[in-house]
């Protein structure tokens, strides 16, 4: 059964790239694995609660399907080009994101993955800010739900372990997913923006 790589991205105000990835398996060809993962992208951000906490600012532009060397590197390419924005009216810093965690039955370090999404609106956080409310975290649920409800019966998403571990899978070996869940707390993705100029006003001395 062949093992794809998926990728979905686009650009955040200001043209500053972002991408979330997936591998999978699937006894799909390419082209038609391709159709599923981009289908299911285009569903998570058709989810209503979802798209009105994405800045309008924040662009999904692209998503992709390559079939997986022996070593998990890019072959051929099946790529979709897409214009979709969301509905807010502003956004956090380049570099915060909100984290989907992927888990396997192993409850290890190696044994997960993690998607950082684009930076959400300020109005995703809490009264208080600083953290995601609980409501907004939900409305990120639903959109990977969709994602996930999309793909599910072609793709089967894994976990890549590129380098053997002590005690588990070894070198270039997937393990499936079989859950996952959203974080309140949002994290730093430092490539996100990590180009901008910004403007520096002086002090007084």
């Amino acid at each position: 059964m062949p093992n794809y790589l998926h990728k979905a991205g686009g650009t955040l105000e200001g043209g500053f790239p972002w991408s979330i990835g997936m591998i999978s398996t699937s006894s799909a060809s390419e082209a038609a694995a391709e159709t599923s993962w981009s289908d299911a992208i285009q569903a998570m951000w058709a989810v209503g609660d979802f798209i009105d906490l994405v800045p309008a600012g924040t662009l999904l532009t692209y998503t992709s399907t390559s079939t997986a060397s022996a070593d998990f590197k890019q072959t051929t390419l099946t790529e979709t080009t897409l214009d979709l924005a969301g509905n807010a009216t502003a956004g956090l810093p380049y570099q915060v994101a909100e984290v989907v965690t992927w888990r396997t039955g192993y409850a290890t370090k190696w044994g997960r993955g993690r998607w950082y999404l684009p930076p959400l609106s300020p109005t995703a956080l809490v009264t208080a800010g600083f953290v995601l409310s609980s409501t907004s975290a939900g409305y990120v649920v639903a959109g990977v739900n969709a994602a996930i409800s999309s793909w599910s019966g072609t793709l089967n998403p894994q976990i890549l372990h590129r380098k053997a571990t002590l005690s588990g899978p070894a070198a270039n070996t997937l393990t499936p997913i079989s859950g996952g869940d959203v974080s309140e707390k949002l994290v730093i993705q430092k490539r996100r923006g990590d180009k901008y100029v910004p403007t520096r006003h002086d002090l007084t001395f």
